[in-house]
């Protein structure tokens, strides 16, 4: 969840940049025009979100939890039996079986080592593969969300987007007309209602 999360909040500082830009063209002459050190700056227009909230809460968002709950539980049930084989092979170890010289002694000794370090790298490569699918299902959501946003933006002449979410909060009051979260939300799970995991395979 901590990659997704630093994921998350990428997008979100993508949001709001993207959600300030103009949202209707303008000619050449009229940009030239608002470039004048005396040019009047534009009334800002706000919206407010809850960006984290919207991710947390969307059916997707929860889609792509559930999933990763599941894979989770099947990773440990991996690692627990990787533990079994490791302690098996330490016990094998702990006693020099009789009759066995110090060279096969040795080199038994070096064939666990090295199956020490295949496990390890097993289990690694593991949670690698499950960070990289939290970090696609929740980037898929970010890009949805994000798109949201501008439509949002546009269809009320919106140029500034706050984020409200708890612990990066931007605001300290927001008119009660001017939030969007539960709109946001709305669009989000109607547009993407699920997000399929693939594993780093398919992904490839």
């Amino acid at each position: 969840m901590r990659a997704g999360s630093r994921f998350t909040a990428l997008f979100a500082a993508m949001a709001l940049l993207w959600a300030i830009g103009p949202m209707t063209d303008v000619s050449a002459q009229q940009a030239a025009d608002e470039n004048k050190p005396d040019a009047a700056l534009p009334q800002a227009v706000v919206g407010v979100i809850d960006f984290q909230r919207v991710v947390k809460e969307s059916t997707a968002g929860r889609s792509v939890r559930e999933q990763m709950d599941t894979r989770r539980t099947k990773l440990q049930t991996e690692i627990q039996s990787i533990r079994e084989e490791l302690e098996a092979a330490r016990a094998a170890l702990s006693t020099r079986e009789p009759g066995l010289t110090e060279a096969e002694f040795s080199a038994k000794r070096q064939a666990m080592r090295k199956r020490v370090g295949e496990l390890q790298g097993i289990v690694q490569s593991r949670k690698r593969e499950l960070d990289a699918m939290f970090n696609d299902g929740m980037g898929q959501i970010d890009i949805a969300l994000i798109a949201i946003l501008k439509e949002l933006a546009e269809e009320r002449g919106i140029n500034l987007i706050l984020n409200a979410g708890r612990g990066r909060g931007l605001v300290l009051f927001a008119e009660n007309r001017i939030v969007i979260t539960d709109e946001a939300l709305r669009r989000l799970n109607a547009r993407l209602p699920t997000v399929e995991l693939t594993d780093a395979e398919g992904q490839k």
